[in-house]
């Protein structure tokens, strides 16, 4: 009499797959924060590799962007492909995520620069701390006898997150992916 049956659907969607390895990015990440001695307030920036032809941590932090924000004082992962030359690791370690090996890399803040720029601007764009050129417009140099002027947001970004956002913005804007 009275008897009730109770059907729980226990099945993992894409977004708590992709919620877990999000968790388990972030442990991997303060794990080698602490490792580096790092302080909650230290900011960083974080790249990452994963196996060939693989994307399962790039679609676990673009599913999980304000996750990472949050966490890191808005600072999001991203692939290592997208790291300045001159970033200085502080320190890298290899994690499970998704059950594939991925590289993950702590590395000091470093000022972005336009793909393209002639060695010698970027080698001197290598020499700032972001916080020489937060809130400039635009920076004047002149390098052996020759004058430039390098805008931020089209020449120059104040990290290379800002740099991955900046341009895929503008790509959205002209109808591009």
């Amino acid at each position: 009499e009275g008897d009730v049956v109770v059907a729980i659907d226990c099945t993992q969607d894409e977004a708590i797959l992709s919620a877990g390895r999000s968790r388990e990015l972030i442990n991997a990440i303060q794990q080698l924060r602490k490792a580096a001695g790092l302080d909650i307030g230290d900011k960083v920036e974080v790249f990452y590799e994963e196996e060939a032809g693989l994307s399962v941590v790039e679609s676990a932090v673009s599913n999980n962007v304000e996750a990472f924000a949050t966490k890191f004082q808005g600072s999001v992962p991203l692939p290592k492909k997208f790291a300045p030359s001159w970033s200085v690791e502080l320190r890298s370690g290899t994690a499970e995520i998704g059950g594939s090996t991925v590289n993950v890399y702590i590395c000091r803040p470093a000022v972005a620069g336009k793909d393209g720029l002639s060695e010698e601007v970027l080698y001197y764009l290598s020499t700032l701390e972001p916080a020489d050129v937060a809130g400039k417009d635009s920076l004047e140099l002149k390098i052996d006898g020759k004058e430039y002027t390098l805008k931020e947001g089209v020449d120059y970004w104040v990290s290379a997150g800002a740099k991955l956002k900046d341009v895929k913005s503008k790509d959205a804007g002209n109808g591009s992916s």
